[in-house]
C-alpha cells in the first residue's frame, strides 16, 4: 500500500474505480466462500466492498443539502467560502471530507482479522479492492459449501419474526467447523446484505440500487448492525435472484436460487 500524505476525495474515488476495474466477480466469490473454512478473513472482506461497488455512484465531492446548503447556494459563495465549506462539511454522496488523511490502520485491521467492514469510509474501499486484487485466487472446497449452506439453510429456515441477531446468530455459530467469533459473523451477515441476499422488501441491499451506508436508517437508534440486515426478518428470507447473481457458477449451491 503506497503511504501518501493527504488525498483528496476526488482522487481517492478515482483510485476506488480503478481498483473496482480490476476486480473480478468469480475470484470475489471464490474466496469469500474459501474463507469459511479456512477462517483467511483476508479472503472474506472483498466482497462487501465489491457488493457495494455495484451501485456505488462515481462522484466528484458535492456538499450536501442536508447541511443546509443546497448547491444553488453553494454557487453564490465566493472562493474562500466554498473552500471554507469544503474543509469542514462531507460530500452529500459519501459522507467523506474533501481531504483524507489517508491511515489505513483501521482498513487494515477490518480486512485481516474481522472479514468485513467496520465503516462505510472510502479508505476503507479502496484498501478491501486493492488488497483483495493482490490475493491469488483460491477455489472453495467441499467443507466450504457444506459450511455455507448450512448457513444459508439456517436463514431460510428461520421462524417469520426472528432477526439474525440472536437465535440465528447462536445457530451459525454451533455449525461444525465454521470458527468465527462474533465480530466476524456480524460482518459476514452484513456482507450478505450488502449483496442484496438478505434485504427487506423497503430495505434494499446495495445490488441494484445505492444507498449511503454513513447515514442509512437503523432498526432502533441503538443498533449497531449495518443497514439492510438490521432489518431482515426470517419472513423476508433469502434474495433467489441476487444469490443467483453472486453465486450462479457454484452448482452446489444451486438449490438456494431456485
Amino acid at each position: 500500500m503506497q503511504i501518501m500524505n493527504k488525498i483528496e476525495h476526488d482522487d481517492l474515488i478515482n483510485k476506488i474505480f480503478a481498483e473496482f476495474k480490476k476486480a473480478d466477480k468469480s475470484k470475489y466469490t471464490s474466496l469469500f466462500i474459501s474463507s469459511l473454512s479456512s477462517k483467511n478473513m483476508n479472503w472474506r472482506s472483498g466482497l462487501s466492498v465489491f457488493a457495494i461497488m455495484q451501485s456505488f455512484p462515481n462522484h466528484n465531492f458535492t456538499v450536501g443539502e442536508y447541511t443546509g446548503i443546497n448547491d444553488e447556494l453553494f454557487e453564490k459563495m465566493s472562493i474562500e467560502d466554498k473552500q471554507f465549506v469544503k474543509a469542514r462539511i462531507p460530500c452529500k454522496f459519501c459522507s467523506e471530507y474533501k481531504s483524507i488523511k489517508p491511515d489505513f490502520e483501521f482498513a487494515k485491521e477490518a480486512f485481516n482479522k474481522v472479514g468485513g467492514l467496520l465503516g462505510a469510509d472510502l479508505l476503507c474501499y479502496y484498501y478491501f479492492l486493492s488488497e483483495t486484487n493482490k490475493i491469488e485466487n483460491v477455489k472453495p472446497c467441499n467443507e466450504d459449501f457444506r459450511i455455507f449452506s448450512e448457513i444459508l439453510t439456517i436463514l431460510t429456515n428461520a421462524d417469520p419474526n426472528e432477526t439474525v441477531k440472536k437465535t440465528i446468530f447462536l445457530q451459525i455459530k454451533k455449525i461444525k467447523g465454521f470458527k468465527s467469533n462474533s465480530e466476524q459473523l456480524k460482518a459476514l451477515l452484513e456482507t450478505l446484505g450488502f449483496c442484496s441476499i438478505l434485504e427487506t422488501e423497503k430495505q434494499k441491499g446495495l445490488l441494484n440500487e445505492y444507498i449511503n451506508l454513513a447515514v442509512a436508517p437503523r432498526k432502533t437508534h441503538s443498533s449497531d448492525w449495518n443497514y439492510p440486515v438490521d432489518f431482515w426478518l426470517g419472513k423476508d428470507g433469502i434474495n433467489k435472484q441476487a444469490f443467483r447473481f453472486w453465486f450462479e457458477e457454484y452448482k452446489e449451491l444451486e438449490q438456494f436460487w431456485k
